[in-house]
């Protein structure tokens, strides 16, 4: 009987000693996940506090773009591209200054860092709604970048779809100028769709075409000059066949500036 009390005693103070590590194990716990807790809110806040001081560094950026040189423009495209944390935070910022803004030169420096990510759909879409924008330098800006888009394939398919525009005049003399250029500079895949699309063409715009095309040479000078020459209206014929024996006796002169500031401001503009 004895050694059963002993036994029992025993038994209880081990209990109780248990009872206690229990009770600081539940406490430690508790203090762990309060810790925890209060850490995550506390790194939450920092995340949140760092994103917003971000994107106020981001808007100051945009809101400075329209004083940047094309130079400065470039490297901070560069920037953002190899950044992209960076540019996750300056592409929504940069879209809505290209849907908002109502300044022209602020317009034009959006289009040109945007131009980097225009394979972005998002970023495509923006550009081409601004196809259709009456200011001459916003929309020829939108269509020099969309013929960055990849494949070269879908970067004239696009560029045809804004000549597509031509029938209902909803396009600015330099969105044409700008789309023509740009599909001859896209080869192979731009000369498929200009074909298909040359009748949208008035007859005074496909003879400054093949000027366009003779002085800017190049490996598909030839394929667009025969394309003109098979032309519907004689003056067009007559044009590219001269420009064809032209080609052949010349070096490639490279042509400066956008094409259609040439067309706008060296020669008579043609009507669209």
């Amino acid at each position: 009987m004895k050694a059963s009390a002993g036994n029992q005693e025993t038994g209880t103070a081990q209990a109780k000693r248990g009872g206690a590590w229990g009770h600081v194990l539940v406490a430690a716990c508790a203090c762990l996940l309060t810790v925890a807790i209060v850490g995550s809110a506390a790194f939450l806040t920092y995340r949140i506090y760092d994103r917003h001081q971000w994107r106020i560094r981001v808007r100051s950026v945009v809101a400075s773009l329209q004083n940047r040189t094309p130079e400065e423009l470039s490297e901070k495209a560069a920037q953002v591209k190899a950044s992209p944390k960076l540019a996750r935070l300056v592409l929504p910022e940069v879209l809505k200054s290209l849907r908002d803004s109502k300044s022209e030169q602020q317009q034009c420096s959006a289009i040109r860092i945007m131009q980097v990510f225009v394979d972005h759909k998002s970023v495509e879409k923006t550009l081409f709604r601004l196809r259709r924008d009456g200011r001459e330098s916003v929309a020829a800006a939108a269509i020099n970048a969309l013929a960055n888009v990849q494949p070269p394939e879908h970067a004239a398919e696009v560029l045809g779809r804004c000549l597509d525009d031509v029938k209902t005049r909803m396009v600015v003399d330099a969105v044409v100028d700008e789309a023509c250029a740009c599909l001859y500079g896209l080869g192979e895949a731009g000369l498929h769709e200009m074909r298909k699309r040359i009748p949208l063409l008035t007859v005074d715009r496909r003879i400054w075409l093949v000027g366009y095309v003779r002085d800017k040479g190049g490996p598909h000078c030839r394929a667009w000059l025969e394309m003109l020459q098979a032309d519907s209206e004689e003056r067009v014929r007559k044009a590219a066949g001269d420009a064809l024996g032209f080609a052949e006796n010349k070096s490639n002169i490279p042509v400066r500036g956008s094409p259609g500031r040439l067309a706008r401001h060296e020669d008579a503009r043609p009507g669209i």
